[in-house]
């Protein structure tokens, strides 16, 4: 787990240091925790080890979730491009829902299509962000628009790199890495991130993730 977990400290890292100067979220994002905590999960969902080794040492900070029905998860922004939204381990069966598990209540009906190593564990603009618990090393999947999910990194430690990649590059452009009147997201920004993202993940799954933040 040593490179989930410098992958990890990275992320925070550089989240940390966005948030401080550009955040729009207080209290709302994914911290260290204290002290080792086992998570409370479903027992239906299954979890890698680097999905255990995720929630046993880092906590979904939500402030507004408190003492409400509100799915607790932490926010992680990329610059005004992105927006993904983690959730927490114990509301892990409600992320599910309209993927693996069908059904407005309790018993839900579970999809015939979906698998079960499949496990969605952030979502931005309510696509997907999926974790293969069965594979080695955790590799993650993203869905766009309702399509079929695409590799996007081989580890869960290369998708959390990834990210950290693209937050301290979204800090040298005081976050503003869209464009004001297009919308589309600035090329000098892509420029900086894309081959350091297709030198961890390589080109294909560069592309697929660019295509699920929309960059392009």
């Amino acid at each position: 787990m040593q490179q989930l977990d410098a992958a990890l400290s990275r992320l925070v890292e550089q989240q940390d240091l966005y948030n401080e100067a550009y955040g729009l979220f207080k209290n709302h994002d994914l911290r260290p925790r204290e002290q080792h905590h086992q998570p409370e999960v479903d027992t239906r969902i299954a979890l890698s080890p680097e999905l255990q080794y995720l929630y046993s040492h880092y906590e979904m900070m939500d402030a507004d979730a408190e003492g409400t029905l509100k799915m607790k998860n932490a926010a992680v922004e990329i610059g005004d491009a992105a927006l993904i939204s983690f959730v927490a381990p114990e509301h892990l069966l409600r992320q599910q829902l309209g993927f693996r598990w069908i059904g407005m209540n309790e018993p839900y009906e579970e999809s015939s299509t979906w698998p079960k190593n499949h496990v969605v564990i952030a979502n931005f603009n309510d696509d997907p962000l999926i974790v293969d618990v069965e594979a080695p090393n955790s590799p993650v999947y993203a869905a766009f628009t309702g399509g079929e999910p695409n590799r996007v990194a081989d580890s869960l430690s290369d998708f959390f790199s990834a990210l950290a990649i693209l937050i301290e590059a979204a800090r040298t452009y005081a976050g503003e890495v869209k464009d004001e009147e297009t919308y589309e997201t600035k090329p000098e920004y892509l420029e900086q991130v894309e081959p350091l993202l297709q030198d961890l993940l390589g080109e294909e799954y560069t592309a697929h993730l660019f295509e699920y933040l929309s960059f392009c």
